[in-house]
C-alpha cells in the first residue's frame, strides 16, 4: 500500500507538473495573441484612416477636373465667340481697304497681304496727294513758298515712314498709336496738310482693327505687351 500511495504520489505529481507548463505556454499563447490582435486592429485602424484620406483626396481631384473641364468648355466658348466677332472685324475692313475688288476675290486674304493692302493704300493715297500738290503749284504759282512746302514734305514723309515700319512689324497699339499721334501733332503746310488728314483717316483705321483685335483677346485672357516694337503675345494668337 505504501508503494502504491508512493507510486500514485509521483504520478500525480507528473501530472500536475505537466498541467502546470501546459498552462504557462497556453497563457504565453494567449499573450502573444492579444498582442498580435492589437497591432493587426492598429494596422487596420491605420489603413481605415489612409483609405479615407485617399478617397477624399479621389473627391477632390475629382471635383478639379470637373471645374477644368468647365472652365475649357467656357474657354472654347469665348474661343468661339473671339473668332466670330474678329472675322466679322475683319471682313469690314477687308472691305474697306479692297472695295468691290474683293468681292471678285475667290482667295482668302491673309493677315499680312491686309496690313500689305493697307500699306499700299496708304502709299497711293500719299502719291496721289503729292500729285495734286504738284498739279496745285503748277496751276497756281506762288501758292506757298517752296522751302516751306519741301520742308512740310519731308516731316510727313519722315512721320509716315515711322508708321509704316511699325505696322510691318508685329507692334501693338500702343507703338502704332504714338506714331498716328506723332503725325496728328505734326506742323505741316496747307497743301501738305490734306495728305496728312488723309494718311490720318487710313492710319486709324488700321489702328481701330489692331486695337479691337487686342481687346478681343483680352477678354479671353491674352495679354499684350506694349514696351518694344515687335513685341509677340503672352498667348497665342487666334487667327
Amino acid at each position: 500500500i505504501s508503494a502504491l500511495q508512493q507510486g500514485y504520489s509521483q504520478v500525480l505529481c507528473q501530472t500536475l507538473s505537466e498541467r502546470n507548463l501546459e498552462i504557462t505556454s497556453l497563457k504565453n499563447q494567449g499573450e502573444n495573441l492579444r498582442r498580435d490582435n492589437a497591432i493587426t486592429s492598429e494596422m487596420v485602424s491605420s489603413l481605415q484612416k489612409d483609405m479615407l484620406a485617399k478617397d477624399e483626396q479621389v473627391q477632390q481631384l475629382k471635383q478639379e477636373v470637373n471645374q477644368l473641364k468647365s472652365e475649357n468648355k467656357e474657354k472654347d466658348h469665348q474661343l468661339e465667340a473671339l473668332s466670330s466677332r474678329l472675322e466679322h472685324f475683319r471682313s469690314q475692313v477687308i472691305k474697306a481697304t479692297y472695295g468691290r475688288a474683293k468681292l471678285f476675290q475667290d482667295k482668302p486674304v491673309s493677315d499680312q497681304q491686309l496690313i500689305e493692302k493697307i500699306t499700299q493704300v496708304t502709299e497711293d493715297n500719299i502719291s496721289f496727294q503729292q500729285k495734286k500738290w504738284a498739279l496745285q503749284k503748277e496751276t497756281q504759282p506762288g501758292f506757298c513758298r517752296q522751302e516751306e512746302v519741301t520742308d512740310s514734305i519731308e516731316k510727313l514723309k519722315k512721320a509716315l515712314d515711322g508708321c509704316q515700319a511699325c505696322m510691318k512689324t508685329s507692334c501693338c497699339s500702343n507703338d502704332l498709336r504714338k506714331e498716328v499721334s506723332f503725325l496728328q501733332h505734326l506742323q505741316v503746310s496747307p497743301p501738305v496738310s490734306g495728305l496728312q488728314k488723309v494718311s490720318l483717316d487710313i492710319l486709324h483705321l488700321s489702328l481701330s482693327w489692331l486695337e479691337e483685335t487686342e481687346h478681343l483677346l483680352q477678354d479671353v485672357g491674352i495679354q499684350f505687351s506694349s514696351s518694344n516694337k515687335g513685341n509677340q503675345p503672352s498667348s497665342p494668337v487666334v487667327a
